[in-house]
């Protein structure tokens, strides 16, 4: 048999071309079809599918580089150029990240962004240039032979034999330490794995070792390592946020941390800042509504509520509020609506019962905060209608509270705006229409039907804590 010399070459990604021909996919006439190919079509099952599986090679080979040598990539040349013969959606991914703006128009919006993102925040994971395996034209036999044993199964045991579900178990069971074992379940809870989050690939020992450690062991406190419980992960999270901070505030790499400075400068400051404060419920809630805060997106087009329900007109640190606040902060955060458009549906409906108890909150909030409001009917969970008809009309007779909106406090920029939405408003039938939405079903109601009765919801919350305000404050009395 003649003796065949397969080449290795250090090539620019920018050298490396799509194979047009892939099996995998339908025959291309560009290279942007051809990755709009792999992109979308990938995966004969699903077009969604395709694209999340090349999306999470997307961001696998962001956060933890292109293990290149490993396995190299198979090629033909081409002029000056290398057609890829095996490896077309690894070579897909490094180019979306290299320049994500020039297939942006390939790209769903969303995965655009998420692409531009990862291309972003990880720049020097991202290749340049790929070492690869020419073969020339006198070797297409060998080369045809090794992606037939790569690509078309066992072949009676020449191809590679995929291992069984016991052979999977045996190999993920060698990983012992804690960090192995939080891998999954952090990455089910946050979106990333634990080693991923503190670095990628090259975090992979230190993270092992520094959650080795028996003081970071008793700190996290994990009772059973093969069921994680959801408040560990958040332990283990904020563990995981302190090491992050202290490594970059004093430009540290994560292999540098020793126990000793694990203890002193992580554990014992945690502890002090736990033990520092007596957690009551109510600044519990106020804790969670700080850190769903901080994860509320600046456009929120597309929101339940979003038209009234903005922080700034909230009193946020309020207590006689503070329930419903919790409610409105929550809305902010996962109201979204987006996705296919029985999706948008599906989280419309889930959603609508807590229209209800945003006008109940909102009612029991204004009248525990003591401004001489009385209800007409104290049973506020039955009679709905009638007390929110009772408070509206404190809203529309008394213009010292309308001036007081107009002067920047809430979206009316003049008097006039504020007085025209507030007086045609019909608070009480959006009320009716929300407590059948509670009680009965949601399912005649059309999704803009939903979304109009959320922003009265929200804006009828508003305004009862702006009278709050109002009325305690020297203009109100």
């Amino acid at each position: 048999m003649e003796e065949v010399s397969m080449k290795r070459e250090h090539v620019d990604v920018d050298n490396l071309l799509l194979w047009e021909a892939n099996p995998r996919v339908e025959a291309a006439d560009s290279q942007m079809d051809e990755l709009d190919k792999i992109y979308n079509f990938s995966n004969p099952s699903s077009q969604n599918t395709s694209k999340r599986q090349l999306m999470k090679l997307i961001e696998s080979i962001a956060v933890n580089g292109y293990q290149n040598d490993v396995e190299p990539i198979l090629t033909v040349r081409k002029g000056q150029k290398y057609v890829v013969q095996d490896a077309n959606r690894r070579l897909s991914s490094i180019k979306l990240l290299r320049n994500p703006d020039r297939y942006r128009e390939l790209l769903d919006e969303k995965d655009y962004r998420r692409v531009k993102s990862l291309s972003e925040e990880y720049p020097t994971n991202i290749p340049s240039q790929l070492d690869v395996v020419v073969f020339e034209d006198d070797e297409e036999a060998t080369l045809k032979d090794i992606l037939s044993r790569k690509h078309n199964g066992p072949l009676d045991g020449v191809g590679t034999l995929p291992w069984s579900t016991e052979a999977k178990g045996r190999f993920f069971a060698q990983k012992k330490t804690l960090a192995d074992r939080l891998e999954a379940p952090f990455e089910e809870q946050f979106g990333q794995s634990l080693t991923s989050y503190l670095g990628g690939s090259n975090a992979i020992t230190s993270t092992r070792r520094v959650f080795g450690f028996s003081d970071v062991k008793k700190y996290l406190n994990i009772e059973d390592e093969d069921h994680v419980k959801s408040e560990e992960l958040d332990r283990v999270k904020e563990f995981a946020d302190e090491i992050k901070g202290y490594c970059q505030e004093h430009e540290m790499l994560l292999s540098r941390m020793r126990k000793d400075d694990v203890r002193q400068n992580i554990i014992i400051p945690l502890q002090e800042k736990k033990n520092s404060t007596t957690v009551t419920p109510l600044l519990a809630v106020k804790r969670t509504m700080q850190e769903l805060l901080n994860n509320v997106a600046t456009n929120r087009d597309r929101h339940l509520g979003a038209r009234y329900n903005n922080q700034s007109w909230l009193d946020i640190n309020n207590s006689d509020f503070v329930d419903v606040n919790f409610l409105l902060i929550g809305l902010a955060a996962n109201g979204k609506l987006d996705g296919e458009g029985y999706q948008r549906w599906a989280k419309a409906y889930l959603l609508a019962p807590s229209i209800r108890v945003i006008y109940e909150l909102s009612l029991l909030s204004i009248v525990k905060a003591d401004i001489g409001i009385v209800l007409p009917q104290s049973n506020v969970s039955k009679e709905h209608k009638k007390n929110v008809n009772s408070v509206h009309e404190l809203f529309k007779t008394d213009p010292r509270f309308l001036q007081f909106l107009s002067e920047g406090r809430i979206v009316f920029d003049t008097f006039s705006e504020g007085q025209s939405v507030i007086m045609h408003r019909d608070f009480g039938a959006s009320v009716d229409d929300a407590n059948l939405a509670s009680h009965k079903s949601a399912k005649d109601y059309n999704i803009e039907t939903v979304i109009n009765l959320f922003d009265d919801a929200v804006l009828f919350a508003v305004l009862c804590q702006q009278y709050s305000l109002f009325k305690k404050s020297d203009r109100g009395n």
